[in-house]
């Protein structure tokens, strides 16, 4: 895997995965019910399970009108 110069200090890095179509159709729902992003979803499960999630990570990132 290649390592990115930002890993250190907080960036961000491309992670693709594939997941079965009724994980990805739940995490689709939970952030329609949550009205946030499936990232921020993703990244609080991840969080719950133990992994590093930096504070400041888990925000919508979309730009507002």
């Amino acid at each position: 895997m290649k390592k990115s110069d930002s890993s250190d200090d907080g960036g961000d890095e491309h992670l693709q995965v594939q997941v079965p179509t009724a994980t990805k159709r739940d995490l689709g729902q939970r952030a329609l019910d949550s009205r946030e992003p499936i990232r921020m979803v993703v990244l609080r499960a991840l969080a719950a399970y133990g992994v590093v999630v930096p504070e400041g990570a888990i925000a919508d990132r979309r730009k507002r009108t």
